[in-house]
């Protein structure tokens, strides 16, 4: 019971602050965009259209995640509602854990809202999109998932601005994460190989997630790919939320 409250409690606070505003935002940049280029575009305008405007959907996806992340913990701390909430019976799991689920309930409706956008617009102008790009939805709602569970990590225990270059980091090495084994394998150094090896072990490999070409081309994902990924995903976020849990319940706010 204490769980979902703390995460109804952190949906609610966050869906007045950010998530109309990024969706206005996200309409006027996609309504925008398709109107330029069905105007300028050469070859295949619908591809175009459907290329930017589900990139747009990932990237204000991706920064949503991470800037409300980043302070979810910090937040708590700075206002020192922290202090009253570790002093009732409430377990610092169920407080980690609500606030990651109020979250994803966030991040899970503005997705939503921006599909819904998306489908209209193809309706308007293409016609229904296909089925791999509500399964490239899916995928995306898992990656941030992920994302979203390290930038709580991150926030357990460092400034927002910390916090955010970490989470920043992890995306960006997290999508080049096959360049970097690559790389790896290449390279002369002993040093950068076994670097290149942990970077790639270590932090997520965020690009099992992004199928946006095929989705973009409406051509069928796998079915085994979908299931590979989403275990992955799944499993990973565990795993990161509870070292989350470990390193806030290791902070003394007394």
């Amino acid at each position: 019971m204490q769980l979902w409250a703390i995460a109804a409690n952190t949906y609610r606070e966050n869906i007045r602050d950010r998530v109309l505003y990024s969706i206005v935002f996200f309409a006027v940049l996609v309504l925008c965009a398709s109107l330029v280029m069905e105007e300028i575009t050469i070859g295949d305008q619908d591809k175009v259209v459907r290329s930017v405007a589900l990139g747009a959907i990932r990237a204000f996806g991706s920064v949503m995640s991470i800037f409300l992340g980043i302070g979810l913990v910090y937040k708590e701390i700075e206002k020192k509602t922290v202090y009253t909430i570790v002093s009732k019976p409430i377990a610092r799991w169920v407080f980690i854990v609500g606030k990651y689920l109020g979250l994803m309930g966030v991040i899970v409706t503005m997705i939503a809202l921006m599909a819904g956008l998306y489908i209209l617009l193809m309706l308007t102008q293409q016609g229904p999109p296909a089925a791999s790009v509500y399964a490239s939805w899916w995928m995306l709602t898992v990656e941030l998932g992920l994302l979203t569970a390290w930038a709580i990590l991150f926030s357990s225990y460092s400034a927002p601005i910390t916090a955010a270059s970490f989470s920043i980091a992890v995306f960006v090495i997290g999508h080049l994460a096959d360049d970097i084994w690559r790389f790896g394998l290449q390279a002369e150094s002993e040093q950068v190989r076994q670097f290149a090896g942990v970077l790639y072990w270590f932090l997520p490999n965020l690009s099992v997630f992004n199928v946006h070409d095929l989705a973009v081309h409406h051509l069928p994902i796998p079915v085994e790919q979908l299931i590979g990924a989403t275990g992955y995903g799944l499993g990973y976020t565990v795993v990161v939320l509870t070292l989350a849990v470990w390193v806030f319940s290791g902070r003394d706010f007394k």
